[in-house]
């Protein structure tokens, strides 16, 4: 089974980028119920909208996750996902979309260590 690995590696890579693509577009599709997940002083703080934080989020998920799907500077694209991610659950408080999210940042943060896997430009 040890030669298996990077097969398990792609399996965590590839779910990890379906999950930002479906967050992603649903945020493009649906700013409007994303806005209360944005902290409040954060578009005070940058000056900018919060619905166009929302979609600049969605897309930014969205080319994350198409960048996982293809293994593509993988290492990277977690690291920032991870501390993106880690950084919203840290926001949420003890709820179950922060456990969730928690969840997801650990096994970004796995993919830092370990890199893309087996089918992936970056092998």
């Amino acid at each position: 089974m040890e030669g298996m690995s990077p097969y398990g590696i792609t399996i965590i890579r590839f779910g990890l980028s379906g999950v930002l693509v479906w967050f992603g577009a649903s945020q493009l599709m649906d700013a409007a119920s994303w806005v209360g997940y944005v902290p409040e002083f954060i578009p005070s703080l940058l000056g900018i909208p919060v619905t166009t934080l929302v979609l600049a989020n969605g897309s930014v998920e969205i080319a994350c996750g198409i960048l996982l799907l293809l293994g593509v500077f993988t290492r990277v694209v977690a690291f920032v996902m991870g501390v993106h991610l880690a950084l919203i659950a840290a926001s949420l408080g003890n709820t179950a979309v922060a456990v969730r999210d928690w969840g997801l940042a650990a096994a970004f943060t796995g993919l830092v260590f370990t890199g893309a896997g087996a089918w992936s430009v970056d092998r």
